[in-house]
């Protein structure tokens, strides 16, 4: 594909003054300037992102976190910090975590990853890394998978090399939910459950001349014209249509 032409190059970056975020990511400039802007930019995503949680029921509570800890003579004491972590999505907190009095959200950590409607920060890739493995052995490649979740290709194909670790909870979220039926077209997959199904039709009185014909061959002799080990998705689809239809009658 052509690089479009309204793209920027990096010399259009260098050229602009410092106090952006733009500069930040595309220059790696880390004058005090661009790294304030940066701050800036990563407050008001997290501020949208609590205002995302309020919409979905969740409400602070006022409350006293009480931790428990081990002085150097060895006693264990209780000390009561300020904050609480208010939980997600209408829950306490999990883990009865405490806030740290310069932070400026209402949730800890731990909690973030269940603001599912609302937090995208940064998650691990092994979950995401071993379902692309399930369904590339279903046939389903991290191609098929990037078109269907709306993720970059290259990101899926960094993780399953190991050279990425981290997502956005987002684009994980989304992968995960992908299944078999992203399968394209043209994938290969095994051949063996097709071809079982083919001799349990052939044991219901289909011919395989009559099997092919049914199952769209135009040829003046229709024949089932299968591997033995890998055929093409479509294929494989068209002929468990055709025995579910036969096997339902």
């Amino acid at each position: 594909m052509a690089r479009p032409h309204d793209l920027p190059y990096a010399e259009h970056f260098q050229q602009m003054p410092c106090g952006t975020r733009a500069k930040y990511v595309a220059v790696h400039c880390r004058c005090p300037k661009c790294r304030a802007a940066n701050r800036r930019y990563v407050h008001q995503r997290e501020a949208v992102a609590k205002a995302a949680a309020l919409e979905i029921g969740v409400r602070p509570v006022a409350q006293l976190a009480p931790q428990t800890w081990t002085a150097p003579d060895g006693t264990t004491r209780v000390r009561l910090y300020k904050r609480a972590c208010r939980g997600a999505n209408g829950e306490p907190c999990r883990y009865g975590a405490h806030l740290r009095k310069d932070s400026t959200g209402d949730v800890c950590c731990l909690c973030r990853p269940r603001l599912a409607a609302a937090w995208n920060g940064l998650v691990s890739a092994d979950a995401v890394r071993a379902h692309l493995k399930t369904l590339s052995r279903q046939g389903v490649g991290y191609k098929s998978v990037a078109a269907a979740a709306d993720v970059s290709r290259t990101v899926l194909r960094d993780i399953l090399a190991g050279r990425k670790h981290q997502l956005r909870a987002q684009s994980a979220r989304r992968v995960l939910a992908i299944d078999r039926d992203a399968l394209a077209d043209h994938a290969l997959v095994p051949a063996g459950p097709t071809w079982r199904r083919l001799r349990r039709l052939q044991e219901e009185g289909f011919t395989k001349t009559e099997l092919a014909r049914r199952l769209g061959s135009k040829a003046k002799t229709p024949a089932l014209q299968f591997k033995a080990r890998y055929i093409l998705a479509k294929s494989a689809a068209r002929v468990e249509r055709f025995y579910r239809i036969v096997m339902a009658a």
